[in-house]
């Protein structure tokens, strides 16, 4: 009886509801890109001089239908992913807000390059001619340097604040604690 009064009296736990409702856009956006209907020759026609290839034809007429499902589901991703990086390193019992601040920061300077990917390839279907940045296209530039690299940033702080964050001086202590508790109580076979 008791326990299920306290279970009962107990605040859910947030990231248990954050991650939840997490789940649930996810599922969403991924129904909401399979469910979008195809297009005509979406997947390519045959080529007029090699017939075992296709050809894409219009982009805008192939891809403008996917792009806002396919920026929801990747923002999704995004969110989840920084989301289980916080919920990992932030205790609760510690005033850990520059913490979360951190991951904060790196989550929107993720979201706002992938952004910038979609907006960028969302731009170079109406224009007949491509924009460059260097010597890539500009939604091609915005994936290697953007989208491939701003992963370093979770990187470095991985890698600064481990004994901090991630496996602080108490947690080894009391995990190696447990592993001599449990080889005391072993019975040998």
């Amino acid at each position: 009886m008791t326990q299920s009064s306290d279970t009962a009296a107990r605040k859910p736990d947030p990231w248990t509801c954050t991650l939840s409702v997490l789940l649930v856009l996810l599922w969403a956006a991924v129904l909401a890109v399979l469910l979008t209907p195809e297009v005509p020759n979406g997947h390519g026609y045959e080529h007029s001089r090699f017939p075992t290839m296709d050809q894409g034809g219009n982009g805008a007429l192939r891809h403008g239908h996917l792009l806002l499902g396919g920026w929801m589901l990747g923002s999704v991703l995004i969110a989840t992913f920084v989301s289980l990086l916080v919920c990992g390193t932030v205790r609760r019992r510690s005033a850990t807000n520059w913490r979360a601040a951190t991951f904060l920061v790196g989550g929107l300077l993720y979201e706002g390059v992938f952004g910038m990917l979609c907006y960028s390839y969302w731009d170079s279907l109406s224009q007949p001619h491509a924009a460059f940045i260097g010597s890539f296209p500009e939604p091609l530039s915005w994936l290697l340097f953007g989208i491939w690299f701003v992963p370093g940033f979770f990187i470095v702080v991985y890698v600064v604040f481990f004994n901090r964050w991630i496996w602080p001086p108490d947690n080894a202590r009391q995990f190696a604690e447990l592993i001599a508790r449990s080889s005391r109580s072993d019975d040998p076979l």
